[in-house]
């Protein structure tokens, strides 16, 4: 398994409120409907500090894909002309240049029902 995930930044003029909900309402729903071969995309927002500051980032995505060659596809569909509207999507609340893209090997320590699989 393999999990991409996504550290973005909201384009420059967007409030902090703007960038949160066209990254929920209409990025996620995009990115989940039409993106070829994502097993689970799951959206983590970094909530406004208290005192009003903003965060390094705003938020992550993080995408669970079969192996590299589904990310290949992932990569291959975001430079097509069939990817190009969620590209246009992400482009009004993402600063693109500023993005980082993580692939990682997902090795699992404890799952949500207790069980580690830590070695003892």
């Amino acid at each position: 398994m393999i999990k991409v995930l996504v550290l973005v930044h909201r384009r420059e003029g967007l409030t902090h409120e703007e960038f949160a909900r066209g990254y929920r309402e209409e990025v996620g729903p995009a990115v989940a409907r039409s993106v070829p071969g994502v097993i689970r995309y799951v959206q983590n927002h970094h909530p406004k500090g208290r005192d009003g500051s903003d965060a390094a980032w705003d938020g992550v995505g993080e995408m669970w894909l079969a192996d590299m060659a589904a990310w290949q596809q992932v990569m291959e569909f975001a430079a097509s002309e069939a990817g190009r509207p969620v590209v246009e999507i992400e482009a009004r609340y993402i600063d693109r240049r500023r993005m980082t893209i993580l692939v990682c090997e997902e090795l699992v320590m404890k799952d949500g029902a207790g069980r580690s699989q830590v070695p003892a």
